[in-house]
């Protein structure tokens, strides 16, 4: 203990003694330690941590593979009669349950509605859950009839705002979509349940309300659903059996699907074979199921960055133990064993990478809290984020791992240190080629993860410009969106129809607003309303399917959608049957034909197409125009409008003139979101856009340390090597010669870096196709890009260096010692 608190005060002199280096060292450790931390608090939080259910890996979601929609969705939501034969027939499930998610607005009654994220589940969703209520009760079986579902369950952080956490809150009342509900339950604090846009056969990035509210699901599976439509609409969630596999539940199902499919012939197609199956994965493979690749990726460029620090500060430490040769013969010499040298040695690692680590974890808590505002919209469950005992297990696992990484190779020089060769400077040189020898290949592993980090950031980085430059087929600029709902009873059609219509007049006469109109579903949130476009002429004949929108006049023109042939709907269609399609629809239901003038059937109505629109983007920038057909509002006022108020004047001012005249209206409708068209491009590619920006980070921060390495290494061999410099010039060397000579060692461990990592990236980037747009696994001009530009970043970093070996004075340098 003597001898360690002796060297522990030793190493403390000696890293005092060089302050530039000790800082450099702890601010990288920290840096690459506390990001390290971070990454895998979000890993752990959103994809190793267990959902906060009873028994949650039993838990699985039940999807159906519908063949008339298989190209639309490989699989998607259950149809309510189908989950009802089930419930009947497996054997394999101990239980199911049927969910609905959306949002609605909720008040006291005193104040404009505040929206929230709404479950609405049978009855035996919490105890298949495992979850209780801390106040209260579950749902009665009797109140999943309609007329007797007035009841809800709140959310303990509802509980708390709107009612400030009154202790008799069981039997008060509150305003659900508009209609009176009574609180009849509190559910636990820090219950999370997954939002609309995460329980999803197609997850989509953007934001969502928390689930806040659960209400009673109150069906009639005989007289609301078809046998082979409704698809979409809910979820299905069962609960395995112990000793059954999910793949044993797919095939019990599958075989239930074609019972249902004989069931009712007639409902499907001509030839049933195969209409119908069942897709059944884990609930925690859905919610994070689009992530898990992502993160992984992340976590493993954020670990690149650290082996690339701590190879840098081997090659630091291994430099300063050189140059303490003698002073370590010296102490050899005096009767210092070789474990004293090397146990002094390590005393300084261990300094560093402790207090390191310390303030890792520092910043590691400091990112992971304020994570979750950058990443929610893309990454679901950030909020079980946070620095946990497995987080901090890894922080110190990664705190040791540093100290032998940057510290053991260096310290074992010690070992063979030969007192009296040292002190009279024999065997120097020797020691110091080998010792550069290995910091050169140590540079070599730095260039080649440093490059596959630069690649794999470039590809991110083109597909995300690629979506960004895309043709959308509508502008954004000077676009803002109001999204409003209208639930409840008491809007009625001819109510929602008005409300439409005397919103829109009021948001027209706005100062600075070029144009104003509504549409039923927000752009770039995926398909909706998707149903077969029927030719008046062949009724029965099997069509396309098609996106159905329920838009005003000015749609076309706020967005400025071109109009291909004939014209936007207006206001003189609402005592006519009109409707415009987008020119994919026209090829697709008349194809070779004009579509101008025709008609399709809908509902009993005939519609006249009036227009032809140009296709766009409107569901998602990542994928192809899908068919659209846009009807006028009036024939069926949606329950969600969403108003796009396209204006002159800044967009701040905008939303909060947009606002007032929506509640100058009605101020009891629900405003569930006011923003600009803009921000709603950029949270459509929120994953596209943290993985640029975190790549980017890691990929600037991996160069600078490499560049850093390259730079140290050859200043500290020139340095070490100024005699022989010296002779070589003197026996006729040339100043060139010696620049070329020092620059071309340097580019030899560069060179196999650069190619090694260029064949790395090529194998990452054809694991992570699935996540790139526009792109391939290789690209030529971004891979000549980044080795150019690395070559001429490592020329800049070797000038110095070179420079000074080829401006040495031969005979000073014979004098060196």
């Amino acid at each position: 203990m003597n001898n360690l608190a002796q060297d522990v005060r030793y190493a403390l002199r000696q890293l005092r003694k060089s302050p530039g280096f000790t800082l450099t060292a702890v601010l990288t450790l920290a840096l690459g330690i506390g990001a390290t931390a971070a990454i895998f608090s979000i890993v752990d939080g959103v994809l190793l941590k267990p959902l906060a259910y009873r028994d949650s890996g039993r838990l699985v979601v039940i999807w159906e593979r519908v063949r008339f929609l298989e190209k639309l969705f490989p699989y998607i939501g259950a149809n309510p009669r189908h989950e009802q034969v089930w419930q009947k027939q497996s054997t394999d499930l101990r239980d199911i349950t049927l969910l609905q998610q959306g949002s609605a607005g909720v008040t006291l009654g005193n104040d404009h509605p505040r929206f929230v994220g709404r479950l609405i589940a049978q009855p035996n969703l919490l105890d298949m859950l495992g979850v209780r209520p801390i106040l209260g009760r579950n749902f009665l079986p009797e109140e999943t009839v309609q007329g007797h579902d007035n009841v809800v369950i709140i959310s303990w952080n509802l509980w708390q705002e709107l009612f400030q956490g009154d202790p008799n809150v069981i039997g008060r009342s509150l305003r659900l979509a508009g209609a009176p509900r009574q609180v009849v339950g509190v559910l636990p604090q820090g219950l999370y349940f997954p939002k609309s846009n995460e329980l999803a056969s197609s997850p989509k990035a953007q934001e969502m309300p928390e689930t806040e509210i659960l209400s009673p699901l109150a069906i009639d599976y005989n007289k609301d659903f078809g046998w082979n439509s409704d698809y979409g609409n809910y979820v299905a969630l069962g609960r395995l059996k112990d000793g059954v596999s999910v793949a044993q539940a797919q095939s019990q199902l599958d075989t239930v699907a074609r019972d249902i499919v004989r069931q009712a012939p007639s409902k499907f197609e001509e030839n049933p074979r195969g209409a119908l199956a069942t897709y059944v994965q884990p609930l925690k493979e859905v919610i994070v199921g689009g992530v898990s690749r992502t993160l992984w990726l992340l976590f493993a460029a954020v670990l690149s960055v650290l082996l690339i620090a701590c190879v840098n500060l081997a090659n630091a430490q291994l430099a300063r133990i050189v140059a303490r040769d003698r002073e370590a013969a010296l102490r050899s010499a005096l009767g210092a064993s070789a474990w004293n040298l090397v146990q002094s040695s390590l005393a300084e690692v261990c300094i560093l990478s402790v207090i390191g680590g310390v303030l890792g974890i520092v910043l590691a808590e400091f990112a992971v809290n304020h994570a979750e505002s950058f990443i929610h919209i893309a990454i679901p469950r950030t909020d079980t984020l946070s620095v946990n005992p497995a987080v901090l297990a890894l922080a110190i696992s990664l705190t040791v791992g540093a100290t032998l990484l940057f510290g053991i190779l260096p310290a074992l020089r010690f070992l063979r240190i030969r007192p009296q060769q040292a002190l009279q400077g024999i065997g120097r040189s020797s020691g110091s080629r080998k010792s550069y020898l290995l910091r050169r290949w140590l540079i070599g592993g730095q260039v080649f993860a440093c490059t596959a980090l630069l690649l794999v950031t470039g590809l991110f980085a083109r597909s995300l410009i690629d979506l960004l430059t895309s043709y959308k087929g509508f502008s954004t600029g000077h676009v803002v969106v109001a999204t409003v709902n209208l639930q409840g009873k008491a809007f009625t059609d001819d109510k929602r129809s008005n409300f439409d219509e005397g919103v829109l007049d009021r948001l027209r006469t706005l100062p600075g607003v070029q144009s104003a109109a509504m549409v039923s579903a927000m752009l770039l949130q995926g398909q909706s309303w998707i149903d077969g476009v029927v030719r008046s002429d062949e009724p029965t004949k099997d069509t396309a399917l098609a996106n159905f929108r329920w838009i005003s006049p000015d749609y076309f023109a706020t967005l400025q959608q071109h109009i291909i042939e004939g014209r936007d709907l207006n206001a003189h269609d609402r005592t006519l049957k009109n409707a415009v399609i987008s020119e994919s629809t026209a090829k697709a239901v008349w194809p070779n034909q004009t579509a101008l003038g025709r008609q399709i059937k809908r509902n009993g109505s005939l519609f006249t197409i009036v227009g032809i629109v140009a296709d766009a983007r409107s569901n998602s920038l990542r994928s192809a125009p899908v068919n659209m057909v846009y009807l006028p509002y009036w024939d069926n006022p949606p329950y969600g409008s969403f108003f796009f108020v396209r204006s002159t004047q800044d967009t701040a001012l905008l939303a909060d003139a947009v606002r007032k005249a929506i509640w100058s209206y009605n101020p009891e409708v629900t405003i569930a979101s006011i923003r600009t068209l803009d921000s709603q491009v950029s949270d459509s590619l929120a994953p596209e856009r943290i993985e640029t920006v975190v790549l980017t980070a890691f990929g600037g921060a991996a160069l600078l340390l490499t560049l850093l390495g390259i730079y140290g290494t050859l200043s500290y061999s020139v340095e070490t090597r100024t005699q022989e410099i010296g002779i070589r010039m003197a026996l006729g060397a040339t100043r060139k010669s010696v620049y070329l000579t020092t620059l071309k060692e340097a580019f030899a461990p560069v060179g196999v870096g650069l190619g090694l990592g260029w064949i790395a990236s090529v194998g990452i980037g054809k694991s992570i196709a699935a996540l790139l747009y526009g792109t391939g696994s290789t690209n030529a001009t971004l891979s000549i890009t980044v080795i150019l530009t690395f070559v001429l970043a490592s020329i800049i970093a070797t000038f110095l260096p070179c420079r000074r070996a080829a401006m040495l004075e031969p005979m000073k340098a014979l004098r060196a010692e």
